[in-house]
């Protein structure tokens, strides 16, 4: 396992066949979008079984829900970006993109024949990833204006990441190495805006991150230790920066979800809490009442 996510920014030759439909778009230049834009505190919450979902906002913490509607069944990734949510069926290649503004959701595209077997699709604030954890094959593109917009394609990702979240501009991913008794992680990170991922390095450390979350400016790590999770946080700006800290445990959660300010924990049966997590900084809010049970998906903007 390499520290860093992609050995090197190569895309795959033509004699490899595209990895998602559409054309492969030249790469735009880094820009400011993230800055030009305004933060989304909309989320969207899915039932794989029965299409079932429903949408909101999540700002500082405080839940509002705004409708109900049906999806075609058996969504099993979804990801939102400042503005457009993408959802995908990895069994399938069945996927849909459309806007996610205001705490509503509506389509734009519907897909059939997208590639089967991605391990983790992840957005950014304009872009999004697919990665296969088992071939270290990767598309990146651009995910904004209701739009997915295929722009590269890559073979030489490292294989085995565990875990990946992004904030506005900056990937981060994890693996977990050694045993049960002594833990650890590679780290790896880099931006990933305008359709394109640019590895910026790694850093290994000696005990195991768990699952991450990020917001709009930081991601929140959570690791199993025993009964409890153990919760650390970084700021995450920039494709650099990353530091984490730990703020203290939690019992365990089955989901979580992000807005650009806002984490929202949940387990199966209904329970939920949230919190808000900027600039690097982490603040319990509450827990939530009366929310339904066995969403599969919970899905924000940032």
């Amino acid at each position: 396992m390499r520290k860093t996510l992609v050995a090197a920014l190569a895309a795959v030759t033509s004699a490899t066949a595209v990895l998602l439909a559409g054309p492969v778009s030249s790469a735009s230049a880094t820009s400011s979008y993230c800055d030009q834009t305004r933060p989304s505190s909309s989320m969207l919450f899915y039932n794989a079984d029965s299409g079932s979902a429903a949408t909101g906002t999540l700002s500082g913490g405080h839940w509002q829900q705004k409708a109900e509607f049906d999806l075609p069944t058996g969504y099993t990734h979804g990801a939102a970006s400042r503005d457009t949510l993408v959802l995908y069926n990895k069994d399938t290649g069945a996927g849909e993109v459309g806007t996610l503004q205001g705490g509503r959701y509506h389509r734009t595209q519907s897909y059939d024949n997208f590639s089967t077997d991605w391990t983790f699709v992840k957005a950014s604030g304009d872009s999004v990833i697919f990665y296969n954890g088992d071939t270290g094959h990767g598309v990146t593109g651009t995910l904004k204006h209701g739009a997915f917009r295929q722009v590269r394609v890559y073979d030489n990702f490292s294989t085995g990441w565990g875990t990946m979240a992004a904030s506005c501009d900056t990937l981060i991913s994890a693996a977990r190495h050694g045993s049960g008794d002594s833990p650890w992680s590679n780290v790896g990170y880099g931006t990933l805006t305008g359709g394109v991922y640019r590895d910026k390095g790694g850093i290994p450390r000696d005990d195991f991150l768990g699952e991450l979350t990020a917001t709009k400016d930081s991601v929140l790590s959570l690791a199993r230790a025993d009964d409890e999770l153990e919760a650390r946080v970084s700021r995450a700006t920039n494709g650099s920066g990353i530091d984490f800290n730990k703020v203290g445990t939690s019992g365990i959660w089955e989901k979580t979800g992000r807005t650009s300010d806002s984490l929202f924990f949940y387990k199966d049966d209904g329970t939920a809490w949230t919190s808000t997590l900027s600039h690097g900084r982490y603040a319990n809010v509450g827990a939530l009442a009366q929310v339904s049970s066995g969403w599969a998906l919970i899905e924000g903007g940032v």
